[in-house]
């Protein structure tokens, strides 16, 4: 009955173990994630980011005329955000649009859109919500 005893103490202890572990882990985790997560944009990047979102969302149909919107955005990108995050999630979803219109590349996965989307938003925390449009490749 003895060794009965202590079997059953051992196994509580190692669930109770597991379980404070599991906690910590779930902390740290997710103090890492806050603490690490998306770089805030000031309003001004994303107002920028909707207003470039929205005129990519109405790429042209023509090729050059796509790639020409992409270089112009891409400028627009480069000498107006401060925000590097933000600037980089805006190129993606424009990069992908023109990938869907000219064939060259490839396009994103639901995942990888939803990554992109996940950390815009991310990114304009508290400032705006961003009105992207939904995976459609």
């Amino acid at each position: 009955m003895d060794a009965r005893k202590k079997t059953l103490r051992l196994v509580a202890f190692a669930i109770a173990a597991i379980v404070v572990v599991g906690g910590v882990g779930f902390g740290v985790n997710y103090a890492w994630q806050a603490s690490r997560g998306p770089t805030q944009a000031s309003k001004e990047d994303c107002d920028l980011a909707q207003q470039l979102i929205d005129r990519a969302g109405g790429m042209p149909s023509g090729a050059e005329e796509a790639k020409a919107l992409d270089e112009e955005i891409r400028k627009i990108r480069y000498a107006q955000f401060e925000n590097d995050g933000i600037s980089t999630e805006v190129g993606r979803f424009v990069s992908w649009k023109l990938v869907k219109v000219t064939g060259e590349g490839s396009v994103p996965t639901r995942e990888k859109y939803e990554e992109m989307v996940s950390n815009a938003q991310g990114h304009c925390r508290g400032e705006r919500d961003l009105v992207i449009p939904g995976y459609a490749f």
